[in-house]
């Protein structure tokens, strides 16, 4: 009797540890979301609705307004002031097209590819930027606020990590801009001079974490470590967002274990803390010196 009331006591005890929520992974960014990619349903979040820097996240705005407005054949004639931007790899007068100009782009984090798209797009910087802004609205980026097309710090500049989530999740719906930030490796072709650039894509979780399908990463000293990740497992989705991590390395750690998280919640290991349905409309060139000195701003 004894043994059996041990047994029912061990056996009541170990079903409510395993009904209690677990504890979602410690992460030193100061904001992120795990949003479910089917339905836009966020799983988690912490400071889901603080005002951060999107840092080179931004090119998933800039990339998808390319998609959307552009023809990808077009061939672009690279300005001055294109290549003059920090962390390039453009030199003024090279030409090269649109399609080729947003891999390098999204791939490297490439911000002078940026500001040559956004310049042949809108014919400048601010009218983009007024671009940018109307297509957030749209997609329900009531947070969030552009001035340029790659990220570069500026207080009037900043968004959320459920608004990039909710960006993020409407340019994943474009299959286009999936090839793109899916692509590991690339040869850019330029047009003039006639040349093939190799490019790697920045996005560490395509290396290391099985079932990955993009997004893009972001870094600036002000913005701290960002990533748009996203991943899929048994035919299931998950889009993740980190913002202000603590450095280059801690944004795809943590951007791993959140994906874990979200995928051991959908599997019914874990019990998400709160859920909410969130409204979503559906050989190498090198850098100049001078510019490869610049290069820890927007990655």
């Amino acid at each position: 009797m004894k043994l059996k009331l041990l047994l029912c006591t061990l056996t009541a005890a170990l079903y409510a540890a395993c009904s209690v929520e677990a504890a979602p992974p410690e992460i030193t960014a100061d904001a992120a979301v795990i949003m479910d990619e089917k339905d836009g349903t966020i799983l988690y979040e912490k400071n889901g609705t603080k005002k951060e820097y999107p840092a080179s996240m931004t090119k998933i705005m800039t990339c998808i307004l390319s998609i959307e407005k552009g023809n990808p054949y077009k061939t672009i004639s690279v300005s001055a002031n294109a290549a003059d931007v920090e962390s390039t790899a453009l030199n003024g007068g090279e030409w090269i097209t649109l399609d080729n100009l947003r891999n390098q782009m999204m791939m490297i984090s490439d911000n002078g590819a940026a500001t040559a798209i956004a310049e042949n797009l809108a014919g400048s910087l601010p009218a983009f930027a007024e671009d940018m802004n109307a297509k957030a609205k749209e997609i329900g980026m009531d947070h969030t606020h552009f001035v340029n097309a790659n990220g570069m710090p500026d207080e009037n500049h900043y968004s959320t990590a459920e608004d990039m989530a909710r960006l993020a999740r409407y340019a994943m719906e474009n299959r286009t801009f999936r090839r793109i930030v899916s692509t590991k490796y690339k040869e850019i072709h330029y047009e003039r001079p006639l040349y093939n650039f190799h490019c790697e894509n920045s996005n560490e979780l395509l290396y290391s974490y099985p079932g990955t399908t993009g997004i893009k990463t972001g870094y600036t000293h002000a913005a701290g470590g960002c990533l748009a990740a996203s991943a899929i497992r048994d035919n299931h989705e998950l889009i993740v967002i980190v913002m202000h991590s603590r450095d280059m390395d801690t944004r795809f750690t943590e951007g791993a274990a959140l994906l874990d998280y979200g995928f051991r919640i959908l599997e019914g290991k874990e019990t998400a803390p709160e859920t909410k349905a969130v409204k979503a409309q559906k050989g190498k060139k090198k850098m100049k010196a001078s510019k490869m000195q610049r290069i820890p701003e927007s990655l």
